[in-house]
């Protein structure tokens, strides 16, 4: 098993020393955080693969701490509740992992959410990277694009002709067409 990073995150010393020790046991390698300022400067330094989330941590709302480990793409995040309500739903929506663990949790349940929990953010994460990498791809064309029509406008020559230029270009100063495209828009004015 790949030995997974979890940090642990929940105000209570004997629930939190509970479940480091089941997911100890489970192989994985587990950091302790009693609060919210703690939770993400641990989360911040180790880079988890997951991390359990009590909602009534102390510091800053639960649900804020971990807006900002997933918005700043570190890892994912698992809440651990005592008592399910809407709020808690509403809050799961906007989250990486629709899923929670209740308390008291589960020592045979623990094992397999957060397999699956961190498994899934693994997933997420690819797509993530394959989405960027695809809007920055489509961002690089429509430069090379608009370079293409500044050039077939000023040298009054085809689109076709434009890209060959344009490629040639590329070529002979051996830098990728997105950054040729980039600086004849800059000499021409446009961003």
């Amino acid at each position: 098993m790949n030995q997974y990073k979890i940090v642990v995150a929940d105000s209570g010393e004997n629930d939190r020393q509970y479940l480091t020790d089941m997911l100890t046991r489970n192989g994985y390698i587990v950091y302790k955080a009693k609060d919210a300022a703690s939770t993400l400067r641990i989360t911040r330094s180790v880079m988890p693969s997951l991390v359990l989330m009590d909602v009534n941590l102390m510091g800053m709302n639960a649900y804020d701490t971990a807006m900002i480990i997933e918005e700043d793409n570190i890892s994912s995040v698992l809440f651990i509740t005592g008592s399910l309500n809407k709020n808690l739903y509403d809050r799961l929506e906007k989250m990486n992992i629709y899923a929670y663990l209740t308390k008291p949790v589960n020592s045979s349940q623990i094992k397999q959410v957060v397999e699956f929990s961190i498994r899934n953010s693994i997933k997420i994460r690819k797509l993530k990277d394959k989405v960027k990498k695809l809007e920055n791809n489509l961002e690089a064309r429509k430069k090379i694009e608009r370079a293409k029509g500044i050039i077939s406008s000023r040298l009054k020559i085809s689109e076709e002709e434009a890209y060959k230029f344009l490629r040639k270009k590329s070529m002979d100063l051996c830098l990728p067409m997105e950054i040729v495209a980039n600086k004849i828009l800059k000499d021409y004015g446009e961003k």
